[in-house]
């Protein structure tokens, strides 16, 4: 029998597909006009398998767009939903990660931080008052919430893809600002909030959130051959950043490039390199980025004696961590300890403890907070130790610098963890799958090396 390569069979499967639709829609209009979708959403599940890339433009896009908060309460909260429909934007990096896991298959290297969050949920039903007060699919909900940011560590995937994702994150806050700029011009969405923040299509702390992601991306890209569009792409993001007025992602950004500058050894960052950034980029830096730097000092300035509200809001959960210190109340439990009608609340707007520390600690006690972060930092920092030095340093720096971030914003629950804690899967990725190619090559040079051996060339005395 005559074997069809692989092409031309997709091809005859493609034609017979649209044959069918096309039956389908003389025979039963209204029925295909229902079903529609469903055929649709295949193709697209059908191209997102053949080009893994378009996922990761997808994902970055998604995020970009701001669509969970569009759908919560921006351009597309009529369409209804509210908060849960917008925290549905959490299974992208799910549907990535399926996509890839049936293709590629499952990573080896552990993702410490989602085996961590599992063991918690399940203490939180069997064990813990949280499997008595909400429902198993608050739980799950909670537990999918938590693990979305790590989901890209659990699978393989070619050198194209972790590439396209972390130069990916480089652009959402950019994505933002451009969408944002376009929407506000025709009245549909505001750029700025009321304190005059830029927000872009999100709100200014989760696009100041972005920011700092993109900033680590970019500067690692800039170190891996010191190409000025990199340099020009995370000066841009920290533009924006200073444009949101955002303090505690601003210090954690500070921290972050202070520790790569300072401790990139002449391997990493050349002090030649060194001294035309600070002398060729730092002056026109300044005039560029100087009315915004303004704008941010103004606010640190007129509101360093306050806390955002945190001041406020954060003796609600340390009184609940007093209340259960080693263990918590179960995964999720964050949620209840703050009444949404408590006139403090209301006032600042929020329930969320804008700490992770303080929210951690409620979910799953002093215990089980200390056993997330210490996944997550056994996950990057040991993770870096086979990667080139450049990865390594910024890998680690930038932990350091979400570490600093964690105690002052929600950076592990928010969308914006998403796209840092995908960064930081790719740049591992990248690495293995740069050692794995690096160590066939060896091989292959070792096999000709030896298929050689025998001959006359080779021969001694030859």
């Amino acid at each position: 029998m005559l074997a069809l390569p692989a092409p031309h069979i997709q091809g005859i499967i493609a034609l017979g597909l649209a044959a069918l639709l096309l039956a389908g829609a003389m025979l039963f209009p209204f029925q295909m006009l229902i079903l529609l979708p469903l055929p649709v959403l295949g193709l697209v599940v059908l191209a997102f398998y053949q080009f893994p890339v378009a996922m990761v433009v997808a994902l970055i896009v998604t995020f970009g767009l701001g669509i969970d908060l569009q759908v919560d309460n921006g351009m597309l909260a009529p369409l209804g939903g509210g908060a849960a429909a917008g925290a549905l934007v959490k299974l992208v990096p799910f549907a990535m990660a399926a996509a890839l896991l049936i293709r590629y298959g499952p990573e080896r290297t552990p993702c410490w931080p989602v085996l961590c969050f599992i063991v918690i949920a399940t203490i939180s039903l069997v064990i813990l008052p949280i499997g008595r007060i909400v429902s198993n699919g608050e739980m799950l909900r909670s537990l999918l919430g938590s693990t979305a940011p790590f989901a890209l560590g659990l699978v393989v995937a070619p050198r194209r893809v972790w590439q396209a994702v972390v130069r990916g994150v480089t652009f959402v806050p950019i994505i933002s600002l451009v969408v944002g700029t376009l929407v506000h011009l025709l009245g549909l969405y505001q750029m700025f909030d009321g304190f005059g923040r830029l927000e872009g299509m999100h709100s200014p702390p989760f696009l100041a959130g972005f920011c700092v992601t993109a900033v680590f991306a970019a500067t690692l890209e800039y170190l891996r051959g010191f190409r000025m569009r990199w340099l020009v792409v995370g000066g841009l993001d920290l533009a924006i950043l200073l444009g949101t007025q955002a303090r505690a992602p601003l210090i954690a950004v500070v921290l972050f490039l202070g520790l790569v500058f300072l401790a990139a050894g002449p391997r990493i960052f050349p002090l030649r390199r060194k001294v035309d950034l600070v002398m060729g980029g730092m002056v026109p830096g300044l005039l560029l980025l100087g009315p915004v730097m303004v704008l941010a000092l103004d606010r640190f300035v007129s509101a360093a004696d306050n806390f955002s509200g945190r001041d406020l809001i954060w003796p609600y959960f340390i009184e609940a961590i007093e209340a259960r210190p080693l263990f918590g109340f179960g995964l999720g439990a964050g949620k209840l300890i703050v009444n949404p009608d408590d006139p403090t609340i209301r006032l600042l707007g929020s329930t969320a403890a804008h700490n992770e520390y303080l929210r951690l600690s409620v979910d799953a006690g002093i215990i089980g907070c200390a056993a997330i972060f210490l996944s997550i930092i056994a996950w990057i920092w040991i993770g870096a130790r086979k990667v080139p030095e450049a990865d390594r340093l910024v890998l680690r720096a930038a932990l350091l610098a979400a570490l600093l971030h964690s105690a002052f914003d929600n950076t592990l629950i928010a969308s914006t963890a998403v796209m840092q804690f995908s960064f930081f899967a790719a740049v591992l990725a990248r690495a293995r799958e740069d050692g794995r190619a690096l160590t066939e090559q060896r091989r292959r040079q070792g096999g000709r090396r030896s298929s050689n051996a025998g001959h006359p060339a080779f021969a001694r005395g030859g």
